[in-house]
């Protein structure tokens, strides 16, 4: 029974890391498919380059794709793109069946693909004590600026998102002053490996030392 279990454990870890790279592979598996169908060797658009160059290139559609998603990246960026892009998300995220599952999925692809700039959700993680003295929870810094929630305060404070294991869908908000957070040393993947696997899946960081630790105790202290 305990084997069994062990077994189970160790299944629900591994479906836990795959499937946000199981998700991108498979929609750029899609994407690929209709670039195919519109470009491929056996379409119009392939006939028409024949003629006009002689041959078809080979890989073309793969060039085309990349080009398509560099595009979209490039129009997220700028002022229009933007808009669109916050356009789209509120109508995803405003259809009832639909906004589970479409946020679901930019938070893993946001997992998996994430940038180092201010865009990204999730900065950095912490840990506090919660809900009382001598037991801590992991969470994740969503903004360093918690303007007037300081002054209500009177503390200089950060939102922390706490997700709940195994599903990330829910979580609480935290507004905890900046003294008494621990800062760990950890990526964010990590963080988020730890929690979708019920801190089976424990990041090498931690096993390696206690320095971060120690340093996030002394910040607190301070």
């Amino acid at each position: 029974m305990r084997f069994l279990r062990w077994v189970w454990d160790l299944f629900i870890t591994g479906l836990l890391v795959i499937s946000p790279i199981g998700l991108t592979l498979y929609v750029l598996w899609l994407f690929y498919r209709l670039v195919y169908r519109l470009i491929g060797p056996e379409t119009a658009f392939a006939r028409f380059l024949t003629r006009l160059l002689g041959h078809y290139i080979p890989g073309l559609e793969l060039v085309v794709m990349f080009l398509v998603v560099l595009l979209v990246g490039f129009l997220s960026r700028v002022w229009f793109g933007h808009k669109l892009h916050q356009l789209f998300d509120r109508f995803f995220l405003s259809v009832p069946g639909v906004r589970k599952l479409y946020w679901a999925m930019k938070q893993l692809a946001y997992a998996v693909l994430r940038r180092n700039n201010q865009r990204n959700k999730f900065r950095r993680v912490v840990l506090f004590e919660y809900p009382k003295e001598g037991m801590y929870v992991l969470g994740f810094v969503t903004n360093e600026d918690t303007g007037r929630i300081d002054e209500m305060t009177g503390e200089e404070c950060v939102s922390v998102y706490v997700p709940t294991a195994p599903n990330p869908l829910s979580g609480w908000v935290f507004f905890i002053p900046r003294s008494k957070i621990i800062g760990l040393d950890m990526s964010v993947d990590e963080g988020l490996s730890l929690i979708l696997s019920g801190g089976i899946v424990f990041p090498e960081s931690l096993k390696r030392g206690k320095d971060a630790h120690l340093e996030g105790r002394e910040e607190k202290q301070a």
